[in-house]
């Protein structure tokens, strides 16, 4: 094995834990996580061998990651397996994120979205709870919170769009050192 070879595999392997939990997060399942992270790495090889330059490998693996969960996807949708909208977008906002600040490390991105979660009230960290920890959907939280499901789906909208400018907010004053 070359040293080309050796030092994107391990880059690759050293990442593991991040993109298996990148995957897991979307699709739920950990065999398909496995099924989805080892075509990752098939693709990354074959990128390898025709001799791509990959600037970000973590970048390049998520971004392939991403459209493999979005291929298991379309696949499930016979399986009453549908991925709605918020979902698809909350997708985008974490990949803007690693995009936007490649730099940091997923610790500092974890603790500033802990520290904008925990600051929010507690009503709408329980939105974000069921939807995010406990997996339900839509209609079963507004059945819980006795809202409408478009309500719940505004009220979600809005959390992740403040969270957003908080998370920013807070990565930035960090990098100022203030």
């Amino acid at each position: 094995m070359d040293e080309r070879t050796k030092n994107i595999t391990s880059e690759f392997l050293a990442g593991r834990q991040q993109l298996m939990a990148f995957i897991y997060g979307l699709v739920r399942d950990p065999q398909v996580a496995e099924d989805i992270f080892q075509e990752t790495w098939i693709k990354l090889a074959g990128a390898m061998q025709q001799g791509t330059i990959i600037q970000s490998q973590p970048k390049w693996c998520r971004t392939v990651a991403r459209n493999l969960v979005l291929q298991h996807w379309r696949q499930q949708r016979n399986a009453k397996v549908v991925a709605d909208s918020s979902l698809l977008e909350f997708l985008d906002f974490v990949e803007a994120a690693f995009q936007e600040n490649p730099w940091l490390s997923t610790n500092d991105r974890q603790q500033a979205l802990n520290d904008c979660v925990a600051a929010l009230p507690q009503k709408s960290r329980r939105l974000l709870n069921l939807k995010y920890s406990d997996g339900c959907s839509l209609e079963q939280i507004a059945r819980t919170v006795d809202q409408s499901t478009a309500a719940v789906v505004k009220a979600l909208v809005r959390l992740r769009q403040a969270l957003s400018l908080c998370v920013e907010k807070k990565l930035k004053l960090g990098e100022l050192g203030l």
